[in-house]
């Protein structure tokens, strides 16, 4: 492994940090050193303000902030890769904890013409609360087998398992890692997307598959486990953002208008 390949961790945020320093201490404790930390908060919470300067970890921490004023993740995550100059840019949620080694496996897998993906295990509502109120980071496999969290099996971390190359990812937004060249080649993230739940992840994987990049699949690799929360109804803005990115496909146009530069 080269360990001069550099990572900007992107972890997008919004008000929760509770979840957030859970995150961090994840974080704190992966074995691959050489990354920085941007949270982008679609939002100007004082309160995840205030948390934010008050932490003491060992790794650089960016905190990138927006009027809050609506769902608009896309134009909170180019604001930060405007100013990032990593070779690779990893994005997780603010409510996904790490593997000590997940960004080990980025690493590892690093290639400038590729795009690296993995998957992540759904926490069950008991596990969740028991980590957070302990001082454990990684969930116990036993506790979440026995309280049924979801997909279990991607908890594994499997090195023999080799890393499947694939033309279908589907990209999940918690767990990305795009080389910061690629994503000025495709000109980072559309910022028509303005409903939450699509158009962040699937919208940019169409783009760089038409632009002839590949994928690297890293399950068994890339761990990271999601903490349960209630989910609202999104169906309607899911249907209204799924016909925007129909429209888009159908144009097949792989730089966006509405990106890191703007052409309009």
């Amino acid at each position: 492994m080269n360990a001069t390949i550099s990572i900007r961790l992107i972890i997008a945020v919004y008000k929760n940090t509770t979840f957030l320093k859970k995150v961090l201490d994840s974080v704190e404790q992966q074995s691959y050193r050489n990354f920085k930390v941007s949270i982008v908060e679609d939002g100007n919470s004082e309160v995840m303000k205030n948390f934010i300067e008050s932490t003491h970890y060992s790794f650089p921490i960016f905190h990138y902030t927006q009027e809050d004023i609506g769902f608009r993740k896309n134009k909170i995550l180019n604001k930060a890769l405007r100013e990032t100059t990593e070779d690779l840019c990893v994005f997780i949620d603010g409510d996904c904890i790490l593997h000590a080694n997940f960004l080990r496996a980025y690493a590892k897998n690093y290639n400038p013409s590729k795009v690296l993906f993995g998957k992540r295990t759904d926490l069950d509502e008991v596990t969740s609360k028991y980590i957070l109120d302990t001082k454990t980071v990684v969930p116990p496999r036993l506790k979440m087998i026995l309280n049924g969290s979801k997909r279990v099996e991607d908890s594994f971390e499997i090195k023999w398992f080799p890393s499947k190359q694939t033309i279908t990812p589907y990209l999940l937004g918690c767990n990305m890692g795009i080389p910061l060249a690629i994503l000025k080649k495709i000109n980072g993230f559309d910022e028509d997307y303005e409903l939450p739940g699509y158009g962040e992840d699937c919208d940019i994987e169409w783009r760089i598959r038409k632009a002839g990049y590949s994928f690297i699949n890293l399950k068994f690799k890339a761990i990271q486990f999601h903490f349960y929360h209630e989910r609202p109804d999104r169906e309607d803005q899911l249907q209204i953002s799924k016909k925007m990115y129909q429209q888009k496909m159908i144009k097949g146009e792989v730089f966006c208008k509405n990106g890191l530069l703007k052409s309009f």
